[in-house]
């Protein structure tokens, strides 16, 4: 049996975002991720504007205490000037199946497929939040190619 202490418990609360991976393309099926082409940070065109499919997946720590609640995530692509380029929400629940040890954490990913917008060489990058308040931010570039 496991006997969390007051102390250890508290940090065990925290709902945390393990990954926001930039992809070719990824999906979530029966509690999988898959992804093709994945972990990219760099795209390289001769001309802008672009616009690419992309595959976008996040995955969020839902610790014990944070399971049988309602959560929101918000997805959100920004250029170096912090413009706005895409955007997209959701809720999640995580519900404890039946036999879950006390105090396991579980894993929510959800994988988007969208066109992503490249107006132009330059920084950019792919932010995620939960509640609000828990944040993660993965950066790409985008340079210009020289034909011949």
């Amino acid at each position: 049996m496991l006997v969390l202490a007051m102390d250890d418990a508290s940090d065990l609360q925290q709902l945390t975002i393990d990954y926001l991976l930039l992809a070719d393309g990824a999906q979530v099926q029966n509690g999988k991720l898959y992804v093709l082409g994945g972990g990219w940070e760099r795209l390289q065109f001769d001309s802008y504007p672009q616009t690419v499919p992309v595959g976008i997946a996040l995955g969020v720590r839902v610790p014990w205490g944070e399971t049988n609640q309602k959560h929101s995530f918000r997805i959100r692509g920004l250029d170096a000037d912090g413009q706005e380029l895409f955007g997209g929400q959701g809720e999640f629940e995580m519900g404890r199946p039946a036999g879950l040890p006390l105090g396991t954490s579980q894993i929510f990913q959800v994988a988007l497929q969208l066109p992503l917008p490249v107006p132009a060489p330059g920084q950019y990058s792919v932010e995620a939040d939960v509640d609000g308040a828990v944040r993660r931010s993965t950066p790409y570039f985008a340079v210009q190619t020289r034909p011949g």
